[in-house]
């Protein structure tokens, strides 16, 4: 094949990031093309690394001079190597994994959080090889980072089969956010049904002008009506003292009587050593 044809399929091309995740899918997705034109092994790094462009293409001109000094071919395997020695390093992998091993559902949807969880588990070395020997440690895991509301309903059910596990956490956030949505329209329902129960209060509710006693006549009304309203009136009078009238000292109201705040003598009798509320004097009146 040459590569003029192998081009046609508009393989992946690779500037260099510091992603490494866009590095593991631009190998990948590249392997996946080669496979699927049936390029022979020996092309696989010419027609590849034909489309590293920029940062990534002097990255490769520089480690060719080193890997192949007497102009032989290079394997595909020592090309990944450096590649992800370059684009993926260890510590890079070390702290997806760890990712991994702390991720909590928390805020995300069950859609979102199988999403990031299936990431994670790519760069996991525990989830390498054939998937039968990790599938029962694969569910354990996504059960634990559940949020506790979906995990209550899904744990109980000792899914170890890890398509099956994804499906029922959904079906459970489903119905808790069905539930949630109808104690919400509960609510307004409640709160709109209570305030028609109110009727609306004229502007002389808290007066006593129109309460009217069913036992009473129209006359006994009326002047019920102006016997309230006038002992309310006085009442007032007699509780309130008028402005010019108080202490301008203290505030209060003690006619005849010198202020004593800020004495440290009785308000009462205005001797030192007790106080107003158990006044000798007080007592004996």
């Amino acid at each position: 094949m040459t590569l003029a044809t192998f081009l046609k399929v508009h393989p992946p091309t690779f500037r260099g990031t510091s992603n490494p995740t866009d590095a593991d899918n631009w190998i990948q997705a590249m392997e996946r093309a080669l496979q699927a034109q049936q390029v022979p092994e020996e092309q696989w790094v010419e027609f590849g690394t034909y489309q590293l462009q920029g940062e990534a293409q002097h990255w490769w001109q520089r480690t060719r001079r080193i890997l192949q000094p007497d102009g032989a071919v290079i394997p595909w395997e020592v090309f990944r190597t450096e590649f992800y020695k370059k684009y993926f390093p260890n510590s890079a992998r070390n702290a997806k994994e760890l990712e991994l091993m702390q991720l909590k559902q928390g805020q995300m949807t069950i859609a979102e959080y199988t999403s990031r969880f299936e990431e994670l588990c790519r760069f996991s070395r525990i989830c390498q090889g054939a998937p039968d020997d990790f599938a029962e440690w694969k569910c354990i895991k996504y059960e634990g980072g559940l949020r506790s509301d979906i995990l209550s309903f899904v744990a109980p059910m000792e899914i170890r089969v890890f398509s099956e596990l994804v499906n029922k956490s959904r079906v459970a956030e489903d119905c808790l956010r069905k539930a949630t949505s109808d104690k919400s329209d509960q609510r307004i329902f409640v709160r709109r049904d209570q305030g028609r129960n109110f009727a609306p209060r004229g502007p002389d509710f808290k007066r006593g002008g129109y309460t009217r006693q069913p036992h009473l006549g129209q006359n006994n009304f009326q002047r019920f009506s102006n016997n309230n309203s006038q002992g309310r009136g006085k009442g007032k009078q007699a509780q309130t003292p008028p402005n010019d009238l108080t202490c301008r000292r203290c505030g209060k109201y003690h006619p005849n009587t010198p202020c004593r705040a800020g004495l440290g003598v009785c308000y009462y009798c205005g001797e030192a050593g007790h106080l107003s509320w158990n006044c000798p004097e007080k007592k004996k009146n």
